[in-house]
C-alpha cells in the first residue's frame, strides 16, 4: 500500500479510534462474534454497516463495520483460511482489523489501538 495513503488511513483511524475500540467491545461482549472487521474505502461499497459520516467527520475514507462470519458467508475469506486468519488477526483488545478497499485491491491491515511511540533508545546506536 502506498506510504501516502496509508499515512491518510492512519490520521483517519485516530480520530474515530474511540468509536472502532467501542464497537469492537460490544461485538466481543454481546457474543456476535469473537473477530470485529472494520471496512476502509474511499469510495461507498456494500460491505458492513457505515458507522460514521464521511463528511461530517471531515474524514478520507468511509469507515464500515463487520464480522468474520460475514466475510466468510460473502466468500471474501475462503472457509479454508479461517484458522490462518485467526492466527494472524490475534487479539481483538489491542488491534484493529481494518480491511481496506482501493480501486479494485483490498488488503487487511492490523492497526494497534495504542499508539506505538518510539524511544530513541529504540534505535540503538548509529
Amino acid at each position: 500500500m502506498d506510504q501516502t495513503i496509508l499515512e491518510s488511513l492512519y490520521v483517519d483511524f485516530e480520530k474515530i479510534k474511540p468509536l472502532i475500540k467501542e464497537l469492537s467491545d460490544r461485538i466481543i461482549q454481546e457474543e456476535i462474534s469473537e473477530y470485529p472487521i472494520f471496512i476502509a474505502s474511499h469510495q461507498w461499497v456494500d460491505i458492513g454497516k457505515p458507522i460514521v459520516n464521511r463528511e461530517e467527520m471531515e474524514l478520507n475514507w468511509y469507515f464500515y463495520v463487520s464480522i468474520l462470519e460475514d466475510f466468510v458467508r460473502k466468500k471474501l475469506i475462503p472457509q479454508n483460511n479461517v484458522t490462518q486468519f485467526k492466527s494472524t488477526y490475534g487479539d481483538a483488545e489491542e488491534k484493529a482489523c481494518m480491511f481496506t478497499i482501493i480501486d479494485k485491491d483490498a488488503n487487511f491491515i492490523f492497526i494497534p489501538y495504542k499508539e506505538v511511540v518510539l524511544e530513541e533508545e529504540d534505535f540503538g546506536e548509529l
